[in-house]
């Protein structure tokens, strides 16, 4: 028996989680010139967002991720943009089982691997042989050695014609729950439907994913945002990491 997709509530509504970064854009465009990158899988895609970023940055763009719900919606996305992008239906633990070919850069973004779920060092391997030999692994988290001296209770996400969204984080030892509140309003906004998520992720910082990049037989460059900053750690409120194999 398959697992239950816990993405299955809340697929509908997560394309509309990411706007787009012009900053965000910049970074992986200098970064992927840089490492001389042509091919990207992203194995965490969700709904497709960043498949849809890449690809019209003139990448070859493959998609994957473990929730069939997702990947329907990702898989209308791309065609209503009219991107040809292939899709497939993989656990990150196991991406060799399902892709044959190699990519210049392997992308796990926004706490995919911090699941509470998720074995970072097998899924890091994994990545790992699906990537070309220069290649590079980009991963990224919200959660930062700054941000969890005093760790936020509530990040309001996005608000506009169509919808309001709050993000509220409790904490127990070093796992976060994210609880995911939407307010869907229709055209003039005089109604709204409203939703609820839970999930939770594992809170790592800069040591322990050092720790975990060592296991991995992996090296990594850490930037603090967007705009490429080196990570801080007194004062950098994200940790985007750019791995690559020590030999």
């Amino acid at each position: 028996m398959s697992k239950p997709d816990k993405y299955a509530s809340i697929a509908g509504r997560y394309a509309r989680m990411l706007e787009e970064d012009p900053k965000r854009r910049a970074f992986f465009g200098s970064l992927f010139e840089r490492y001389g990158a042509r091919s990207v899988l992203d194995c965490a895609c969700g709904t497709g967002n960043d498949l849809l970023l890449f690809h019209s940055m003139g990448y070859r763009v493959v998609g994957s991720d473990l929730s069939d719900s997702m990947l329907r919606v990702a898989s209308k996305l791309t065609r209503e943009h009219g991107a040809e992008i292939l899709l497939k239906e993989a656990d990150f633990h196991n991406l060799k089982a399902v892709h044959s070919e190699t990519f210049d850069v392997v992308v796990c973004l926004s706490n995919s691997i911090n699941e509470v779920e998720v074995d970072p060092v097998a899924a890091l391997e994994s990545m790992t042989k699906v990537l070309n030999p220069n290649g590079i692994i980009v991963i990224d988290q919200g959660q930062t050695d700054f941000t969890m001296k005093a760790p936020p209770l509530f990040a309001p996400i996005m608000n506009n014609k169509d919808l309001s969204r709050l993000f509220t984080m409790t904490y127990q030892g070093d796992i976060m729950t994210v609880n995911i509140f939407d307010f869907v309003h229709d055209e003039d906004i005089r109604n709204y439907d409203f939703s609820h998520s839970e999930f939770k992720v594992r809170i790592r910082l800069l040591k322990e994913w050092q720790r975990i990049f060592q296991s991995s037989h992996l090296t990594a460059e850490c930037f603090g945002n967007w705009e490429s900053e080196p990570y801080d750690m007194g004062k950098s409120r994200r940790l985007i990491m750019v791995a690559k194999r020590t030999s």
